[in-house]
């Protein structure tokens, strides 16, 4: 397996681990959910879907590093977040 390859591995299963975190957090906080993540986004505590999404964002900067191209990943809709992440550095 080439570093491409293993870094596109990376990216998918940082995704997948974001997107775990997310329904998680939306079963446990049920109808409450939008009222705490803006809660979780103001408050300095930390926040486990925030470190999920860095881990993507870092999986994404390693597959660039690696020669790929983010445009050839599928980010769904979290693409813009991560292009902006990525952009800030």
């Amino acid at each position: 397996m080439t570093a491409l390859e293993q870094a596109r591995l990376d990216v998918e299963e940082a995704l997948r681990r974001y997107w775990e975190c997310v329904k998680a957090e939306e079963e446990e906080y049920a109808e409450d959910y939008e009222r705490v993540t803006f809660m979780e986004y103001e408050a300095p505590a930390p926040d486990p879907c925030a470190e999920a999404f860095s881990r993507l964002v870092a999986a994404v900067r390693a597959y660039e590093k690696a020669s790929g191209r983010r445009d050839d990943l599928d980010l769904g809709a979290l693409r813009n977040q991560v292009y902006e992440a990525l952009d800030r550095g």
